[in-house]
């Protein structure tokens, strides 16, 4: 059997995106009759063993870039990998200039311009459309998979249908796998004192800390407000369809949003989410505020209460996100590393 190669990683710090678009696009290759293998560090390997619907085996990646290259080429040759795909901030250049002379094709899921996407074979980037021309210049022979079609999203995205916003009820909080910026607990503190009455689901994953997790459980416990907290969850489709609004930290979950149709208020939290979150917002099924350096907790409780209460304009970003809502791009994707193969045959 043949396989797709996966090279990923997660952390505290970083949080599970990664690992989360990589899943993707090994469910749809699971269905080709194709295996997934894993290469992936500690920290994500123990998120990974948390989930029920994992796709892949898994491997410990290597510790030194030359010994991990050298891992990658070896799993390549020995598993007939159809393409090796590289998603995460940590690989150096050097590595993508070893891993591109495997014979099977580099596949780069790229959100930052990535050092070394010269050498991919397919660079994938769903908000990268403005960067065309910089990745045709440095990388002319690459197939370029950019814009709204290659948005990885699992399989659970495809399959469960949006409700309407008068069938939604929770103001829901997530600020990622690992909430690395500590934004959870003062998010939900000011937006209880905001709207006391609304009922809230705050949402939190599993590279989030002990102590975070512990500080959040006091602080719901306590509180007045109907909080419900749901931690790792595994189906992150289902939650989502049931927001009436969403408060989170920008990253792949716009993508999971734009899909269930949920209006939102994207907080971007690193600098290389302002493009993509931008891109949303003008879609107009979402707003953004800056929460980089510092959060304004005045003007977030103020634009999530106004939005709260204002029912036509939940409806109308909600219409917004059903013209362009994306549940294929792993398809797409996979499609795409098909094509580049049939393309080097011909």
């Amino acid at each position: 059997m043949s396989a797709v190669l996966f090279c990923t990683g997660g952390s505290h710090k970083a949080g599970i995106g990664h690992i989360m678009r990589c899943q993707a696009l090994a469910q749809v290759a699971e269905e080709q009759g194709l295996e997934s293998l894993f290469v992936v560090n500690e920290a994500a390997r123990q998120f990974i063993m948390q989930r029920h619907d994992w796709s892949g085996r898994l491997l410990l990646a290597k510790d030194t870039a030359p010994a991990l290259a050298s891992q990658l080429m070896r799993l390549a040759s020995e598993s007939a990998a159809i393409a090796i795909v590289l998603d995460g901030y940590d690989f150096s250049e050097t590595l993508l200039r070893e891993v591109s002379t495997a014979g099977a094709p580099l596949v780069l899921l790229d959100d930052i311009r990535q050092p070394g996407f010269q050498y991919a074979d397919i660079l994938c980037n769903p908000a990268g459309e403005a960067w065309r021309e910089s990745y045709v210049q440095a990388n002319p022979v690459a197939m370029l998979c950019l814009g709204a079609k290659y948005r990885l999203l699992r399989r659970e995205f495809s399959v469960t249908q949006p409700l309407p916003i008068n069938q939604r009820f929770s103001l829901t909080i997530n600020m990622g796998g690992s909430d690395p910026a500590g934004l959870t607990l003062p998010v939900l503190e000011a937006l209880t004192v905001a709207l006391p009455d609304a009922p809230f689901r705050v949402v939190t994953g599993p590279g989030m800390t002990v102590e975070a997790l512990n500080a959040l459980t006091r602080f719901i416990t306590e509180s007045d407000s109907a909080i419900q907290h749901v931690h790792n969850c595994q189906d992150m489709a289902d939650l989502w369809v049931n927001a009436r609004l969403a408060v989170v930290a920008a990253g792949g979950s716009q993508f999971e949003l734009a899909a269930c149709l949920t209006p939102s208020l994207l907080l971007t939290v690193a600098d290389n989410q302002r493009q993509a979150s931008e891109q949303a917002a003008g879609q107009g099924w979402c707003e953004v505020m800056n929460a980089e350096e510092k959060l304004e907790f005045a003007a977030l409780t103020a634009r999530v209460k106004a939005l709260w209460q204002d029912e036509n304009r939940l409806e109308v970003m909600s219409q917004a996100a059903s013209e362009v809502a994306v549940t294929d791009g792993a398809w797409q994707l996979l499609d795409a590393i098909a094509q580049w193969r049939n393309d080097q045959v011909g």
